[in-house]
């Protein structure tokens, strides 16, 4: 079981989710429905992942923020990672994420917030937790060519297992 934990503060448009602990996938749904919500209306017009606390994200909660970055980009926003853990920031740039992002060891969005809120990561059906870890190894297998072969494995495979649970 997960010991992660994930917050959410903004500052005007901006919104920061600070991940602590390691974030597996079953964290992932939870994280994605409230990030569901950050999207209606106007949606945020910027996103700062704060994984300075993070010990490890798994390849489903890299491809969700991969997945909330390219909305956010859409949106004409800007998203940033603050990583200060020399582990986490090499799995980001060996999976081609720095293309995406911009990485940076801090940010003053950081420093203008409090702790931010507790994200409840409540529990998931089976179903639903596949649903996001297919989105999210989707996501990955597009970004690196190095990587793709594995995320497009797992891929295929969520998507058979979700079309015999249909």
């Amino acid at each position: 079981m997960s010991d992660g934990r994930v917050f959410h503060a903004t500052n005007g448009q901006r919104h920061v989710l600070r991940y602590t602990g390691r974030a597996d996938y079953m964290m992932a749904p939870a994280i994605e429905r409230f990030a569901e919500r950050l999207f209606e209306g106007n949606g945020p017009g910027g996103l700062v992942f704060d994984l300075r606390q993070a010990t490890m994200l798994d390849s489903t909660n890299l491809g969700l923020l991969a997945r909330l970055a390219s909305r956010v980009d859409q949106a004409g926003g800007q998203t940033t990672i603050v990583s200060t853990n020399d582990d986490v920031t090499d799995v980001l740039r060996s999976m081609g994420l720095a293309e995406m992002f911009q990485i940076a060891s801090d940010d003053p969005v950081l420093h203008e917030i409090g702790a931010g809120e507790e994200i409840p990561l409540e529990p998931t059906g089976q179903r639903d937790l596949m649903k996001t870890m297919l989105e999210a190894h989707r996501v990955l297998a597009k970004i690196d060519e190095n990587d793709s072969a594995g995320f497009r494995a797992v891929v295929e495979g969520l998507e058979a297992e979700l079309g015999s649970a249909s």
